[in-house]
C-alpha cells in the first residue's frame, strides 16, 4: 500500500460561497456557505485519506488560528507546527452557471526557525511512515527575515536518500526553480505552467508532450500534465499516455488538481515489496485514469471536499495524438 506524507507550506482558511448569479460591483447574495481550513497538500491529504492510502498532513498553523482545526474534517491526519500569526484567507464565488470567481491571498511570510521546524516535522513523518511519496503542494511562503522563498533543498536531499519520491505542486519561481534542480520526481503543471517552464506557448497536445520529454531531460521522472478541456498527460522518459474523464457538471473548478494528484499518488505504487532505499515501480496507465477520473469528479462538487467516490466517471486512457490541437490556448507570463 502506498503511504503519502504531504506539506502545505501556506494552508489556507477556504470560504465558499454559493450564490445564484453574481454580478460584478453589486451586492450578491450567498444562498450557502463553506468554511474550512484548506490548502492543495490538505486538499491531496483528505482525499488520500478517503481512499484509505495512509496518508500525514504536514501544516504550519498560526496560533491565533488553531481553534479552526476543530472545524476540519479528518483532523487525525493532520501533524500541526504551530507558528506565528495567523492562516491566510481564500474567498471563492461559485454561480449556478459553473463560474468561479477566486480571490486568494497571498502566503504569509514565515520565520527561518519556524519553516526548519516544518522541515523537520516532514523528514520524521517520512521516516515514520515509511512514505513512498513526499508531497509539497500549494503557494511558498517567504522567509520573513529574507524575503526569499522558503528553502526545499535539505528536505528533499533528505527523503530522496531514504528512497522516497518528492512530488512538487506548485507555480512561479519556486516550480521552475525546484524541476531544474534534480531533486523533484514528479512534477504536475497545468499547461500554461508547463509553457512557461520551456518558455514557449503550447498549440498541440504533440507540443505539450515534446515540453514534458523536456523536464525529463531534467531529471524529473513523471510530468502529470492537466490539459483542462484536452484531458491529461502523463510523461516520462520512456512512455507518455493520454487521458480524459467527462464530469457530469462543471460546478467548481478549485480544487480539480488536488484530486487529480490524489488519484495519481493513489495508484502509481505497485503493491508488493521493495528493497530498502528503493523506489517502488510506477504504473502509469492505470495511475493517470484514476488522476482524470477524481479530476473530473471534484469540479463536479461545490466545494474541494470530496466525501464519496460512487459518482467519480469512467476514464479513457490512450496513447496521445500529437496533432491534436489544444482548444485553450497557453499563455506565457510576462
Amino acid at each position: 500500500m502506498t503511504a503519502v506524507v504531504t506539506l502545505t507550506p501556506a494552508p489556507v482558511l477556504d470560504r465558499t460561497y454559493l450564490v445564484h448569479s453574481f454580478a460584478e460591483g453589486k451586492v450578491n447574495r450567498a444562498f450557502e456557505v463553506h468554511e474550512y481550513m484548506s490548502g492543495k497538500g490538505l486538499n491531496v491529504a483528505r482525499t488520500l485519506h478517503l481512499a484509505r492510502v495512509p496518508v500525514a498532513g504536514i501544516l504550519p498553523i498560526g496560533r491565533e488560528d488553531e481553534h479552526l482545526l476543530f472545524r476540519t474534517p479528518y483532523p487525525h491526519i493532520l501533524r500541526i507546527v504551530p507558528i506565528a500569526g495567523r492562516v491566510r484567507v481564500n474567498t471563492t464565488v461559485v454561480d449556478d452557471g459553473g463560474h468561479t470567481t477566486n480571490i486568494n491571498q497571498t502566503a504569509i511570510p514565515m520565520s527561518a526557525a519556524d519553516w526548519a521546524r516544518v522541515c523537520e516535522l516532514a523528514k520524521e513523518q517520512v521516516e515514520e511512515t515509511d512514505a513512498d511519496w513526499l508531497v509539497v503542494s500549494g503557494v511558498h511562503p517567504s522567509v520573513a527575515e529574507t524575503g526569499g522563498y522558503v528553502e526545499m533543498g535539505d528536505l528533499f536531499e533528505a527523503v530522496r536518500a531514504r528512497g522516497t519520491r518528492v512530488a512538487l505542486d506548485t507555480s512561479g519561481p519556486p516550480l521552475d526553480r525546484w524541476v531544474r534542480s534534480g531533486l523533484v520526481n514528479l512534477i504536475k503543471p497545468n499547461a500554461d505552467e508547463l509553457a512557461n517552464l520551456v518558455g514557449r506557448n503550447l498549440h498541440t497536445v504533440g507540443e505539450a508532450l515534446e515540453a514534458g520529454r523536456e523536464l525529463n531531460d531534467l531529471g524529473v521522472e513523471v510530468a502529470l500534465v492537466s490539459l483542462g478541456v484536452d484531458g491529461a498527460l502523463a510523461i516520462t522518459a520512456d512512455e507518455a499516455h493520454w487521458g480524459r474523464a467527462v464530469a457530469t457538471e462543471v460546478v467548481n473548478t478549485t480544487g480539480a488538481g488536488d484530486a487529480t494528484l490524489a488519484g495519481f499518488l493513489a495508484h502509481s505504487i505497485v503493491d508488493g515489496r521493495r528493497a530498502p532505499g528503493e523506489p517502488a515501480e510506477l504504473t502509469l496507465p492505470e495511475a493517470l485514469g484514476y488522476a482524470c477520473s477524481w479530476g473530473a469528479l471534484a469540479v463536479s462538487l461545490p466545494t474541494t471536499l470530496i466525501t464519496s467516490f460512487d459518482t467519480a466517471p469512467r476514464p479513457e486512457v490512450s496513447a496521445p495524438e500529437p496533432d491534436r490541437p489544444l482548444r485553450e490556448p497557453t499563455h506565457l507570463n510576462g
